[in-house]
């Protein structure tokens, strides 16, 4: 082979190698790339099978909360799971409490111990235990369908649970699920009444003398009416409820404004700035506005029928309020609410009441709102110097059986108490 073969050999070798070393780099790119390739369809994969899951998820949380929200068995589970949460957050169970030793007749407290404390936030009772109640409250005016609820609110309801002394406001709210109807009567907590069991004097000393019970047989005697259940609520509830709500709008006379500002009805200092007109009121200053007395409301009334329309006044605006408010807000209420209040109302009741508000709230029915005495029946009078109200029974126990039993859209026709709308439980 001679110089120029040799050197041709050469240069076919070092190209062949060239080539070869070339295609085997163009390989590994290449399956590089595959590799990379693979990787990433892989990612994209798993990133759509991990977006399916999130949508699904999303429409199954969306169908959820519109099933809940926008549906009536789905209101009535989430009312369930509330009052369920309600009742955990009190302590509360279904177990009924150990027969005491002594009873004392006409309060639910049966020891002389327990008399002189009053209930204990989270004790369960039965709504009311009929059995142990009067004849007089037994035949009172009661109709099913017709949800009578005694709301008291009281000063304070103590570290140990215990609320005791007179209540400084006296409600009875009212659920009638046969003429769909929401209702709220405030009674004055002067009305000179018998306390049965003890003696005449103002009414709001009836649940210091003996117990929810005895408020419960005052107002069956009083006013003829069968109550269902009772809830208790401190003063400090009430102010958390409302900040809890962001305020609640009230209108103010010029001298409701200047005295709440020069007076401890508003017990914070920084809090007496309201002006005449509507107020924005945070939960301290809607307290000092709805314990005032001495001077006249918007509507001109003044002293106890005052302060009881004050009383009415703040419930409404809660009211709608609470109508407004996002579930997170109302999650927040009850929890305000359920944490210091005392109540003999059982779980499945309690479900069954907030599920029927909620619907009637739904269709837009309105709160309405209603007083005992009512004007022209009742004077002022002072007996042992003790300010009260004095009142005609008669026309007051057919004004209130007319409220709780009749429509209040249209004039009640005939009387709640002469006709077939209400009747006597035996």
């Amino acid at each position: 082979m001679n110089k120029e073969d040799e050197f041709m050999k050469e240069v076919r070798n070092s190209l062949a190698k060239q080539v070869g070393e070339e295609m085997g780099k163009n390989t590994k790119e290449q399956e590089h790339r595959q590799r990379q390739s693979g990787k990433k369809r892989k990612k994209k994969k798993g990133m759509n099978i991990f977006l399916k899951i999130l949508i699904f998820l999303m429409v199954v949380l969306l169908a959820g909360g519109a099933f809940l929200t926008l549906t009536k068995p789905g209101r009535k589970i989430m009312t369930g799971l509330a009052v369920k949460y309600a009742y955990w957050r009190m302590g509360k169970t279904d177990e009924k409490p150990k027969k005491p030793d002594k009873e004392v007749s006409g309060s639910v407290i049966d020891t002389e111990e327990e008399k002189e404390q009053g209930l204990k936030v989270g004790e369960i009772t039965d709504n009311i235990d009929i059995s142990k109640m009067s004849d007089t409250f037994k035949n009172a005016l009661h109709q099913d369908g017709v949800y009578n609820i005694l709301l008291l609110g009281v000063e304070a309801i103590g570290s140990n649970g215990v609320a005791s002394g007179r209540t400084d406001s006296i409600m009875i709210a009212t659920i009638n699920t046969k003429q769909k109807t929401l209702g709220l009567t405030s009674i004055m907590r002067d009305s000179y009444v018998d306390i049965p069991g003890y003696y005449k004097t103002k009414i709001n000393a009836a649940f210091g003398k003996g117990g929810i019970n005895t408020v419960y047989e005052t107002i069956a005697e009083t006013y003829g009416i069968r109550l269902d259940g009772s809830a208790i609520v401190s003063f400090e509830t009430f102010q958390k409820v409302i900040d809890d709500l962001g305020g609640v709008d009230i209108e103010i006379t010029a001298g409701e404004a200047q005295y709440l500002n020069t007076r401890n009805y508003i017990s914070k200092r920084s809090n007496r700035t309201l002006k005449p007109g509507v107020n924005h009121m945070n939960g301290n200053q809607a307290l000092g506005y709805a314990r005032v007395r001495y001077r006249a409301t918007l509507d001109g009334s003044n002293n106890d029928e005052g302060r009881t329309s004050r009383h009415r006044r703040v419930m409404s605006a809660i009211f709608k309020k609470v109508k407004k408010s996002n579930p997170i807000t109302l999650v927040n209420i009850l929890d305000t609410i359920f944490s210091q209040i005392q109540t003999d109302i059982k779980k499945d009741n309690a479900s069954s009441y907030l599920a029927e508000v909620l619907e009637l709230s739904i269709d837009g029915v309105p709160l309405d709102t209603f007083r005992i005495p009512i004007d022209g029946t009742y004077r002022e009078k002072r007996p042992n110097r003790m300010s009260v109200v004095d009142f005609d029974l008669a026309p007051n126990r057919e004004a209130l059986a007319n409220f709780i039993f009749s429509s209040h859209k249209e004039p009640a026709s005939g009387s709640a108490i002469k006709g077939e709308s209400a009747t006597k439980n035996k």
